[in-house]
């Protein structure tokens, strides 16, 4: 009980400042469209692309595989960059991964897609938790993670909304998934009015 309301108290005085809140507002955006992606990928690959059991679970081998290479890749880039930078490149190509997928006909291009936005989940997660870091005051690390992990774990409303009218609408999935980008690109859109997510080099440099 006291662990929620310390959680909520955090939650309130972010929403009050207004890059916090925005960057708040992008990453429940563009989380949701990862979290229906990740989701929905397999009910894809097994009704449109006739993926069977064993292709679902190798699927999910690459997804897992290349997420782990792309947040052990970008460490250097995050700090050079700053994470506010790198997490707009991921979500670019979470972008071009949904509308890629709409083109997909062939288990192993499907397989490739799926190389591409393992490597932006692993991205795009080490970037937010980086540019989310700048903001935590120094000792008030878990009070604020607890922020996170709560917005992390709420957003998966949208994307299934979305997913699901687009495809029922339609009666075809591939348009579902590319409706999904819209999260990704307000997502991206806010994101870019959020101040910080500087290079440490650079914060270093402004501090001295």
């Amino acid at each position: 009980k006291d662990g929620f309301k310390t959680t909520f108290a955090v939650l309130r005085k972010m929403w009050s400042n207004r890059d916090q809140r925005r960057f708040l507002l992008a990453y429940l955006l563009y989380e949701d469209g990862v979290n229906t992606v990740i989701v929905f990928s397999s009910i894809f690959a097994a009704t449109t692309l006739g993926f069977k059991s064993e292709e679902l679970i190798g699927l999910y081998l690459v997804v897992q595989v290349t997420a782990l290479a792309g947040a052990f890749i970008m460490a250097r880039p995050i700090d050079y960059w700053g994470p506010k930078k790198v997490v707009s490149l991921s979500l670019v190509l979470w972008v071009l991964v949904t509308i890629l997928v709409y083109f997909i006909y062939r288990k192993s291009f499907f397989f490739a897609a799926a190389s591409m936005a393992g490597l932006g989940l692993g991205t795009v997660q080490a970037a937010t938790r980086a540019f989310f870091a700048q903001f935590i005051p120094p000792g008030d690390e878990s009070k604020y993670f607890g922020v996170y992990s709560l917005v992390g774990k709420t957003s998966a409303v949208l994307g299934p909304l979305i997913f699901g009218a687009v495809s029922s609408l339609t009666r075809n999935q591939r348009p579902a998934v590319a409706a999904v980008s819209i999260l990704f690109i307000a997502g991206f859109t806010i994101l870019q009015t959020v101040r910080g997510g500087m290079p440490n080099a650079k914060k270093r440099g402004s501090g001295s």
